[in-house]
């Protein structure tokens, strides 16, 4: 009889161990499930695909990252202003998409530097915002560059995780249908899933067949369970 109370103290701290265990671990999966989507679109703004996929983005309520390049931002002043007042973020693609290793080799670090600098010059005067990230075209970049363009204040995406290539280019080019596009996608989401990966950067470009993709792609996440989120809500 003694030893009751001692069994019964031991019982209740053996329970109170095992249902914190189980909300430690409910709690972690729950933060290993979150899942979000940023859609990024490289090399515009191209109004005639503007006018069909910002409306698109509209219906679903979901944002998009534009990196634009500068030259092509500074001809369509109207068109940026319209993606910033529509909520979206626009970031740095280049003045005029040239490759950056290139670019070094032959001009040297400032050159690098004034390239971004006028990009973002663009970027602001249309839509009154710096651009913060900087997507190289091609995704031509080595270890001196990332410094130089680190050290002007830029977050470099490059092709690795996050950043998916959709490769909705070559579907493009090849004139395939927009079920081609859509299918990889899927795959290349279930594949990262599989690694136990759930925040996925998306490498568009603003293309006709793109914005048909999307219409499919933006409400089979949704009802995944995927939240859309703009670049800058993430990183």
């Amino acid at each position: 009889m003694k030893h009751r109370p001692i069994i019964f103290w031991f019982l209740c701290f053996f329970s109170f161990v095992i249902v914190c265990r189980i909300l430690i671990f409910k709690s972690a999966l729950g933060a290993e499930q979150t899942k979000t989507i940023a859609l990024t679109f490289d090399d515009g703004p191209r109004p005639l695909v503007l006018q069909k996929l910002l409306p698109v983005l509209e219906k679903y309520n979901t944002p998009g990252t534009f990196f634009v390049i500068g030259r092509v931002a500074a001809q369509n002043e109207k068109w940026l202003k319209k993606i910033h007042d529509s909520g979206h973020e626009i970031e740095n693609h280049g003045w005029g998409h040239e490759n950056f290793k290139k670019l070094f080799r032959e001009k040297g670090a400032e050159a690098v530097k004034s390239n971004l600098n006028k990009a973002d010059d663009a970027i602001f005067k249309a839509a009154g915002r710096h651009s913060r990230f900087f997507r190289p075209p091609f995704w031509e970049i080595n270890d001196k560059i990332e410094k130089i363009i680190a050290a002007e204040g830029y977050k470099i995406m490059k092709l690795a995780d996050p950043d998916i290539n959709t490769m909705d280019y070559s579907d493009y080019s090849k004139k395939y249908p927009p079920e081609a596009l859509v299918k990889r996608v899927k795959s290349q989401i279930a594949s990262r899933e599989k690694q136990g990966l759930y925040n996925h950067v998306l490498v568009f470009h603003e293309l006709p067949i793109t914005v048909e993709a999307l219409k499919a792609l933006i409400p089979y996440f949704q009802n995944q369970g995927y939240k859309f989120v703009r670049l800058d809500e993430k990183y």
